[in-house]
C-alpha cells in the first residue's frame, strides 16, 4: 500500500535553470517502479521529460541511501520497507514553451508532467505539493486546490499534471463570470491594453459558458506569459498556459489573432477535457495515446474559437467570415490534403504532425485547420436543415450530456449518431467523403446554404514558383510544394537560390524577383546543391489565390435565415472588409513564392 504522497518543489537555487525535488511517500510494497511521463496531454509529442532528471537518488529511515535501478528511458526500480521513502532529484528546466517547465531568478513556471514523478499502480492517490519560492518571489498561481500561500492538494496524479502552477511576482487580475471567479496570472511586458484585454476575455467566457450551458469548475486560472520569439497555448482542467510575443497588440487583426489562443484553450475545458474520445483518458503517461478523433477535439475547437468570439460581438461579421477563409486559403494550399485525412491526420499526430521536416506540406493535412473546417460545414448543414432551430453547438451539448456526464468518451458511431440526430438527417455520406476521405472539401456547397459564395482573387498576374524559403536562411529552400513550378522544375529543398535570369538575387528581394516573374514565363534559376552550382529552367506559376466569402446577390428567405443564425448579423448589414487585415502571423506563414 502506498500513502502520503507529497512533493516540496525548491525554487530557492535557480541557478543553470533547475530547480530540486523531493518526493516523499510511504510504502510496504517489495518493489515500485517510479516513472516520468513521456508525454502531457493536449500536446501529442513524446518528450521524454526524464531527459531532464538530474542526480536523482532515494533515501530510506534514517536517511540511509536506497537502491535506484534505471529499468528503461522513463522508469527506475526502487525497493520498499513499510517506512517512509524521499527520492530527490534535480530538474533542467529552461524551455520556453506550454508543455515543459522553466526557471530562472525571475520566476518559475511548472507543468507537472516535467516535474513531478509517479508510482505505478498509484496514480489515483491523492498528493500534497508544497513551493519552496526564489528570494523576493510572492506570488502563485495554480488550478490546484489551495491549502496555504505556498501549499496545494491535487485529488491525483492526473490532477497533478494538468495544473500547471506559476510562481514569481507575476500580475494578477481577477473578474467574475456565472458567479465563479477567474484569474489571470499575466507576465511579462508589452503593448498590451490590459482593461480592454480583460474585458474581451470575460466576454470570451461568457459567450462559450453560454455555447455549453455548464460550468463544471468553482474557479479558473489563465496563467499568461508575454515572451519574445514564443507562443502557444495548453489546455488544462480548470487553468490554461499560453505564451504570445508581447508586441502584437498594436493592429486589430493581430489583437483579434492572439484572443483567439484564449478562445481556443478556454473551450477545450469543454472539448477535450470532458468531452473526450474514449482513447483520451484514462491516460497511460509512458507511451502514446492514439485517436482518430483529434480533428473534433482540435479541430472543433478551432471552429468555436472563431464563433465564441463572433457571438460575443468582438469581431465583425466581415472578420469572422474572413478568419475562415483564411483557413479555407491555408487547406486549399496543402497538398498533403491529398494524402491524408482528418482521421489519418488524427492517428498519425505522434509521428507526423509534431515532426515536421520539408515534405511535410505534401504529406500531412493539419486535423486542426481541415477540422475547423468540417466544423463549419457540419454547423451550416445543420442550421439548414433545422431553419436554424438547432446548430453545431447542440450536437456538442449532446454528446457531452451523454458521455461527459456518465462519465465516459465518446466514440466516431456516437458523434455520427449525435449530429445525424441534431441535425435530423444521416451524415454517413459526408463522413465517408469529407472525414474518413482525403481530398478537396465541398466549400461553396455548404456556404451556398447560407446564401454565400466564395470569391477567388488571383495573384495579381504575379509569378509563384511554389516554394518556401527557409527562416533562417531566406536564400535557401525549406519546402517544395507538390504539383507545383518549382517541384515540376526539379527545384528541391535545402537548394541555395544564388540568381534569377542572370542577376544575383540577395534574401530579401527574392519575393519580389519571382513576383515580377509573369505567370508562364520561364526563368533561369542559378542555385547551389551541396555546393555544386547549377542553373535551371522554371516556368512561373500564379500566386495562390486569396479567397472570400460574399453574400450572393439573389438569396432565398431559408439561405438568409441560415446565415442570419450562424453568424450572429444580420443579413441586410452585410460584409464590409473594408478595414479587415490579416494578422501578420498569418502573412508570414502564407509566404508561399
Amino acid at each position: 500500500m502506498v500513502k502520503g504522497i507529497s512533493y516540496r518543489i525548491d525554487a530557492k537555487d535557480a541557478s543553470l535553470n533547475c530547480f530540486n525535488v523531493e518526493m516523499t511517500f510511504e510504502s510496504d510494497r517489495a518493489d515500485m517502479e517510479l516513472c516520468m511521463p513521456v508525454w502531457t496531454p493536449g500536446s501529442y509529442s513524446v518528450v521524454d521529460y526524464a531527459g531532464r532528471v538530474m542526480d536523482i537518488k532515494a533515501y530510506g529511515k534514517g536517511g540511509r541511501e536506497k537502491k535506484l535501478e534505471k529499468k528503461d528511458k522513463s522508469t527506475w526500480l526502487l525497493k520498499g520497507d513499510g517506512n517512509s521513502i524521499t527520492v530527490k532529484y534535480r530538474v533542467h528546466a529552461h524551455s520556453v514553451n506550454v508543455h515543459e517547465c522553466y526557471i530562472d531568478s525571475d520566476r518559475m513556471t511548472i507543468n507537472g508532467a516535467g516535474a513531478c514523478l509517479y508510482i505505478r499502480g498509484a496514480e489515483g492517490l491523492p498528493a500534497d505539493v508544497e513551493i519552496v519560492p526564489h528570494d523576493g518571489w510572492e506570488r502563485v498561481s495554480t488550478g490546484l486546490q489551495q491549502t496555504g500561500k505556498w501549499t496545494f492538494r491535487a485529488e491525483n496524479y492526473d490532477i497533478l499534471i494538468d495544473s500547471p502552477i506559476e510562481v514569481g511576482n507575476h500580475e494578477v487580475h481577477k473578474f467574475e463570470v456565472s458567479g465563479k471567479e477567474h484569474e489571470v496570472a499575466l507576465y511579462g511586458k508589452g503593448n498590451i491594453d490590459r482593461e480592454k484585454f480583460l474585458s474581451d476575455l470575460k466576454k470570451i467566457v461568457a459567450s462559450e459558458i453560454s455555447i455549453m450551458k455548464d460550468v463544471p469548475y468553482s474557479r479558473y486560472v489563465f496563467i499568461y506569459q508575454m515572451i519574445p520569439n514564443s507562443g502557444g497555448g495548453l489546455e488544462h482542467l480548470n487553468s490554461t498556459h499560453c505564451i504570445s510575443e508581447p508586441f502584437v497588440f498594436a493592429e486589430r487583426a493581430d489583437y483579434l489573432s492572439n484572443l483567439e489562443l484564449f478562445s481556443h484553450e478556454f473551450f477545450h475545458l469543454w472539448n477535450v477535457k470532458r468531452l473526450r474520445p474514449t482513447a483520451l483518458g484514462p491516460f497511460d503517461y509512458s507511451k502514446e495515446n492514439y485517436t482518430r478523433l483529434l480533428w473534433v477535439s482540435e479541430g472543433f475547437t478551432s471552429y468555436f474559437e472563431l464563433t465564441s468570439i463572433r457571438k460575443a460581438k468582438i469581431s465583425s461579421p466581415a472578420e469572422f467570415a474572413r478568419a475562415l477563409a483564411r483557413e479555407m486559403e491555408l487547406f486549399r494550399n496543402t497538398p498533403g490534403r491529398n494524402h491524408q485525412s482528418a482521421e489519418e491526420s488524427s492517428f498519425d499526430t505522434w509521428i507526423k504532425f509534431y515532426r515536421r521536416n520539408e515534405n511535410t506540406v505534401n504529406a500531412v493535412v493539419s486535423y486542426y485547420n481541415k477540422g475547423s473546417l468540417i466544423g463549419m460545414l457540419l454547423d451550416l448543414f445543420i442550421i439548414s436543415e433545422t431553419g436554424g432551430k438547432k446548430r453545431l453547438d447542440d450536437v456538442m451539448r449532446l454528446l457531452y450530456n451523454r458521455t461527459y456526464r456518465k462519465g465516459k468518451g465518446f466514440t466516431e458511431e456516437e458523434f455520427r449518431a449525435a449530429c445525424s440526430e441534431v441535425g435530423g438527417k444521416s451524415i454517413d455520406e459526408f463522413y465517408s467523403r469529407n472525414i474518413a476521405g482525403r481530398g478537396d472539401l465541398p466549400f461553396e456547397r455548404y456556404l451556398g446554404l447560407a446564401g454565400l459564395k466564395l470569391d477567388r482573387e488571383n495573384g495579381e498576374g504575379k509569378g509563384c514558383f511554389s516554394i518556401m524559403m527557409s527562416r533562417d536562411n531566406k536564400s535557401v529552400i525549406s519546402s517544395v510544394f507538390e504539383g507545383g513550378p518549382g517541384a515540376e522544375a526539379g527545384l528541391y529543398p535545402k537548394d541555395e537560390i544564388i540568381a534569377i535570369n542572370g542577376m544575383r538575387t540577395k534574401a530579401d528581394e527574392l519575393k519580389a524577383r519571382i513576383a515580377e516573374l509573369k505567370p508562364g514565363q520561364t526563368a533561369q534559376v542559378l542555385i547551389s546543391r551541396e555546393g555544386n552550382v547549377r542553373e535551371i529552367k522554371v516556368k512561373a506559376g500564379e500566386r495562390p489565390a486569396k479567397l472570400t466569402v460574399k453574400q450572393k446577390e439573389k438569396a432565398t428567405a431559408s439561405e438568409k435565415k441560415t446565415y442570419e443564425v450562424w453568424s450572429y448579423a444580420r443579413w441586410k448589414d452585410g460584409l464590409d472588409y473594408e478595414k479587415v487585415k490579416d494578422p501578420a502571423r498569418y502573412s508570414e506563414f502564407m509566404q508561399i513564392l
